[in-house]
């Protein structure tokens, strides 16, 4: 005979992408036949299985990443600070663009991921904290570039700078369309917030990949070269493609496949 607790249904909460929670109701336990109940934990233990090596992969490469972002953040932040006593203008914005760009922002970005090392966290904290690291990081990066650009004669002659430019545009325009992403609820009589996400999501991407290129060409500078040497400059090249990759790979799949969602339903 069937107790009370056996006919009580399954309650479950999920958490939404707004960090909320839904509660969803399944089935009464006693309602599937125990050959159903076997083959549904047959087939759970299967989709484990099979979803395990792609979980070491992603905690592989999120491992990978931080170790990566850590070196070479460490050796350029020494190069930059070789002089504590005397620090120069160009000492400040190698220390704040480094700070900024390939700490804070990349690490914003691995934060809203559900394996990231913040996946105790909610969705909702997640976010928040997006958001904090995401305007600290432009503002040291803002000072950075406008104190270096207010200290030379001539600006943007060279890759290194031309690339600064545009990292520095898109961090901007990113940062204002940050906003309308965080409003998009109440704004979304002006803009749908599927296209708020996904154009904020695309432009801070691109605004990182394009700091990391600038960061590529600094390594190429006799400055660096000269205190530490070519092929070492080689070295944290390769170092900064492999973690830019990783890092970009995961929002521009997620904005390609939204972007597909999107046109194909305006098409179908």
């Amino acid at each position: 005979m069937a107790t009370t607790s056996d006919r009580t249904p399954i309650v479950e909460e999920m958490e939404t992408e707004h960090g909320e929670t839904e509660s969803t109701t399944t089935v009464d336990r006693n309602s599937v036949p125990v050959s159903s109940n076997h083959e549904l934990l047959t087939t759970s233990s299967i989709s484990a299985s099979f979803h395990i090596p792609w979980n070491f992969v992603r905690s592989f490469s999120n491992t990978m990443v931080y170790t990566l972002i850590g070196g070479s953040s460490f050796v350029t932040l020494w190069f930059g600070m070789k002089s504590p006593s005397e620090m120069t203008v160009f000492q400040w914005h190698i220390v704040l663009c480094v700070i900024g760009y390939q700490l804070l922002m990349p690490y914003a970005m691995i934060c809203l991921q559900s394996d990231s090392w913040m996946s105790a966290l909610s969705y909702t904290h997640r976010r928040r904290a997006h958001w904090i690291m995401q305007l600290l990081g432009s503002i040291l990066a803002f000072v950075g570039s406008v104190i270096m650009s207010a200290h030379k004669t001539v600006n943007f002659n060279s890759l290194h700078g031309k690339f600064a430019l545009a990292a520095l545009l898109f961090t901007i325009v990113s940062l204002a369309n940050g906003v309308s992403s965080l409003y998009a609820r109440q704004l979304r009589r002006y803009m749908p917030p599927r296209v708020s996400m996904l154009s904020h999501s695309l432009i801070g991407t691109l605004a990182f990949l394009l700091s990391s290129v600038c960061l590529i060409y600094g390594y190429l500078k006799h400055s660096f070269t000269e205190w530490a040497s070519r092929e070492f400059g080689y070295v944290l090249i390769a170092i900064t493609c492999m973690y830019t990759f990783l890092i970009c790979f995961s929002p521009i799949c997620k904005f390609s496949r939204n972007l597909f969602e999107v046109i194909k339903s305006k098409i179908f």
